[in-house]
Order: structure tokens, then sequence, then C-alpha cells
């Protein structure tokens, strides 16, 4: 699997039913392909099939779902960020300073 991130999320108003309804349809593919959605405020991220084509792609860029084009898209892809926030990666100096040893 592998996770793409689309321009739809909680303040849209979608639900997972909506996202797997339309990419299912439009990309015809089985719901059972799709993994795990995670809903954000203004995006979500989903994990569909690895090597998805390039026609099924640019098809599912064009998609709406509650009123809002999908805008699908692997982290990293046009400048975007390489990973998509909360996704790991090093984490942030602790603000304290160095943590006294217990």
């Amino acid at each position: 699997m592998e996770t793409f991130r689309i321009e739809v999320g909680h303040v849209h108003g979608v639900k997972p039913g909506n996202i797997v309804g339309a990419i299912a349809n439009e990309a015809e593919l089985e719901s059972r392909y799709i993994g795990r959605i995670d809903i954000r405020d203004d995006f979500s991220l989903i994990d569909l099939p690895e090597g998805m084509p390039r026609e099924v792609m640019e098809h599912l860029k064009r998609v709406r779902v509650a009123g809002q084009p999908l805008r699908i898209s692997r982290p990293g892809e046009d400048g975007g960020p390489r990973r998509a926030p909360g996704m790991g990666g090093p984490r942030p100096p602790h603000r304290g300073g160095p943590r006294k040893p217990r």
C-alpha cells in the first residue's frame, strides 16, 4: 500500500464512505483494496495499492467529493511536503531545554 493525500477533510463534511465510494467508482477499484483513511481538518490521507497507474491518478485529481476536488497526490509531489504532518520524521527539540536525569 502507498499513502496518498487528498484535499478534502472534516471542514468539507466528508465521511470515509464518501471517499471510498468516489475512489472505488472512479478508479474502478474494489473497496477492499482501499486501506486506512485518516480524515484531518482540511485534507485526508488514504492508503491505496502501490503503483497506481498515472492515468488513474490524473483522473482522480479531477473527481469531486463533498463538493471539493480530490486533487490526490503523493506526499512530496509538486513541491509539496515530503511527508504529511504527523506521519513520522524527526521530533522538534524539547522547548524547556535538556531534561534533567532522574
